[in-house]
């Protein structure tokens, strides 16, 4: 029967838990003009329906990001560049002594390089995320599908955080990178070229405010 008592209570606390945090993320929110919405082509979540692992109960994503889509058009460019330059290079002559089996076997192989390319740079992009919940921060660099690297930092072992913005592009386009500095093992925590740097900051520094006060108010 204590055990069963035990349970029910915590069911409880957990319920309470979740309808206090989301009051608290709705106000912060609203302090900053934000609502739950999806920009950049998915770069800038606010409040997305979504889960990661290692995800708590209790936790729920505030902002999900991601680079700005406009830094993906260097890759792009030379992704390009590599789909017409077969066509470049045979138009020039020289490879006309070649046997054209060992031609398409050549631009077969190029094709499927540069798929590849673009493939790694695609799931790259996707899945290096920098997210904010109302416990802590957690930046997923994605290096390939057998390699990923995950740092968490808690909201309240964090100090002020900065935005850095600088250049004619980053200004235009309204991005560019959030440091973090934490007191955990590793000393900062990044989010590079994600848009709406100054509102990243903010968001974050309401947040562990309203988390050291619930502390304080040993909640």
């Amino acid at each position: 029967m204590p055990d069963v008592y035990k349970a029910e209570s915590y069911k409880e606390e957990m319920k309470e838990s979740k309808i206090w945090w989301k009051e608290v993320i709705d106000t912060v929110l609203e302090k900053v003009g934000e609502t739950p919405r999806q920009a950049m082509l998915g770069a800038y979540c606010v409040r997305p329906d979504t889960r990661f692992v290692a995800q708590q109960e209790d936790e729920e994503i505030v902002l999900l990001l991601r680079a700005h889509p406009i830094t993906n058009i260097p890759w792009m460019l030379l992704a390009i560049l590599m789909l017409i330059l077969p066509s470049l290079v045979l138009g020039g002559g020289l490879f006309t002594a070649v046997p054209g089996k060992f031609m398409f076997i050549g631009k077969l192989a190029w094709y499927l390089m540069t798929l590849v390319f673009v493939l790694e740079k695609i799931l790259y992009w996707y899945y290096s995320v920098f997210i904010v919940t109302n416990e802590r921060l957690v930046d997923i660099d994605f290096y390939n599908l057998m390699y990923r690297m995950i740092t968490y930092a808690n909201l309240n072992h964090i100090e002020e955080p900065a935005s850095v913005t600088g250049g004619f592009i980053r200004s235009l386009f309204q991005y560019g990178d959030v440091w973090v500095t934490t007191a955990s093992e590793k000393p900062t925590v990044e989010a590079l070229k994600v848009p709406y740097p100054d509102k990243v900051v903010d968001i974050i520094s309401r947040l562990a405010e309203e988390l050291e006060k619930r502390r304080e108010q040993g909640k």
